[in-house]
């Protein structure tokens, strides 16, 4: 094929029911995790997309033959994915839409597509567009539906994140922010309310037309019944029923220019395990904690994340970013093999960043000889990508950012189940962790299936744990 272009497979009559199914089932699994990725990260209404890795697949319209066709342009599609194409009347997101093709993203990045309008839709003066994937990649986007000869004018064309930063603040009195990537030509309203509501609801403030979009400044009064209120939640929005919006927070205190890190701060908090001295300290190192923030720091067993464990310390983040610090391991907790940690905040929508790491001294510390960094630093989603299929017999996986030295059990049961109470087909160690293949026979009670869903997970009480989904007919995908 093409690496500019992607293959087009022909349409399956079960792949979009199946779609949704395993997207069903992950919803219980994954949202709290991406919840938990994406505090304080910014998101759109048109033009949104996630996923379950640091990508963000997006697209935008190129052109459209009236009741024919559109052209689309996709930006940091991962590679090697299938997408079902799918459109639907405009403010469904494309979400139980007509079927329209199935489309490989073959070396990702970015290409072009064509897609023919379906009949149901012709004469709809707006249409919803989504592409998904089995894995969890999404992006979606609409278009008038009237011939156009290139891009189309901005109401249509535009695609991405509208978001905004706190850029200064007067104490009870105004908040300034500034714009990136807004849409043109769009009517929003502001809304200010209590810290943890994301402005939703809050009290509308002003509205405001975003002109020619993009970045740009304005300044808002802070309603009276927020004054003397701690942190304040702000929030811009269109009145459509998929609406652009975008939120921020920040403290109701003076700044005299750009707001501080803490106003100012996106992304996620992590940090590692640099040094261990068995039973009495550990040292992390964190990477993008934000800046002036009080920390409580826990230890608990394995398993638990630090959720509700061991108080040890109280911290502050002072500048934020990266640094050391070292901390007691607490007597209820010496002699056990791997203690989780936990940073906290104590705000309703706390920052927080979690890991563990084994009781053994590491270099810098004494006793017990050295443990390799990779088998305590582990931090990420352990993911599984089918490999080879042997229809009723055999299937093979390879796995992706697997914790070491984990032994997991693995199971097969019925299309958007998630494996969740399966058969349990074997198991084995992780050993190194990152990247290996395994192979597990199909039980006698799925042959026959023409889907079937696979999970390997851990035993703890907070499990690591991985899941996917396979046809049940002879192939071969990997490289």
């Amino acid at each position: 094929m093409s690496p500019n272009r992607p293959t087009s497979l022909a349409p399956s009559g079960t792949f979009l029911v199946s779609l949704k199914r395993k997207l069903a089932a992950l919803r219980p699994y994954r949202i709290t995790l991406i919840l938990i990725l994406l505090l304080f990260v910014l998101v759109a209404g048109p033009g949104q997309v996630s996923s379950s890795s640091g990508v963000i697949p997006t697209f935008s319209i190129q052109s459209v033959v009236k009741d024919d066709s559109v052209t689309i342009l996709t930006q940091n599609f991962p590679a090697g994915q299938t997408f079902a194409v799918t459109m639907g009347p405009m403010g469904t997101l494309g979400i139980d839409g007509y079927w329209v093709a199935s489309t490989n993203s073959g070396a990702g990045g970015t290409f072009t597509a064509t897609y023919t309008i379906p009949e149901q839709l012709r004469g709809s003066y707006q249409i919803s567009i989504r592409l998904q994937s089995m894995q969890g990649y999404y992006a979606y986007n609409w278009f008038y539906n009237n011939s156009t000869n290139s891009n189309l004018s901005a109401p249509g064309n535009y695609s991405g994140i509208p978001t905004f930063n706190i850029t200064a603040v007067t104490k009870n009195e105004t908040v300034t922010i500034k714009t990136n990537n807004f849409p043109a030509n769009q009517t929003f309203t502001l809304r200010m309310g209590a810290m943890g509501t994301q402005g939703i609801g809050g009290i509308v403030v002003e509205t405001f037309n975003s002109g020619a979009g993009g970045i740009f400044e304005r300044t808002f009064a802070i309603p009276d019944a927020l004054k003397d209120s701690y942190q304040i939640a702000i929030r811009a929005e269109t009145a459509h029923a998929n609406p652009y919006y975008a939120y921020n927070w920040f403290y109701n205190n003076s700044t005299n220019s750009p707001a501080s890190a803490a106003n100012d701060y996106i992304g996620i908090p992590t940090f590692n395990i640099t040094a261990v001295t068995k039973n009495e300290t550990v040292t992390i190192k964190t990477n993008n904690f934000p800046a002036n923030q009080t920390f409580t720091l826990r230890m608990g067993a394995m398993g638990t994340k630090g959720i509700g464990g061991i108080i040890v310390e109280t911290f502050d983040s002072g500048t934020g970013g990266i640094f050391e610090r070292t901390f007691d391991i607490p007597d209820a907790l010496k002699d056990s093999y791997q203690i989780a940690i936990r940073a906290e905040t104590a705000h309703a929508n706390p920052y927080y960043a979690y890991n563990w790491f084994y009781n053994n001294s590491t270099a810098g510390g004494s006793g017990d000889e050295p443990v390799e960094t990779t088998a305590y630093v582990y931090t990420g989603i352990p993911t599984i990508h089918m490999c080879t299929v042997v229809r009723n017999s055999s299937v093979m996986f390879r796995t992706n950012n697997f914790p070491p030295n984990q032994n997991f059990t693995v199971r097969m049961g019925p299309m958007g189940t998630a494996g969740i109470g399966g058969y349990v087909v074997g198991s084995f160690n992780s050993g190194a962790g990152g990247t290996f293949d395994k192979t597990f026979n199909i039980p006698a009670s799925l042959a026959g299936s023409y889907q079937i869903s696979i999970r390997a997970e851990t035993a703890h009480a907070y499990p690591f744990y991985a899941f996917n989904w396979f046809y049940n007919n002879t192939a071969s995908v990997c490289n």
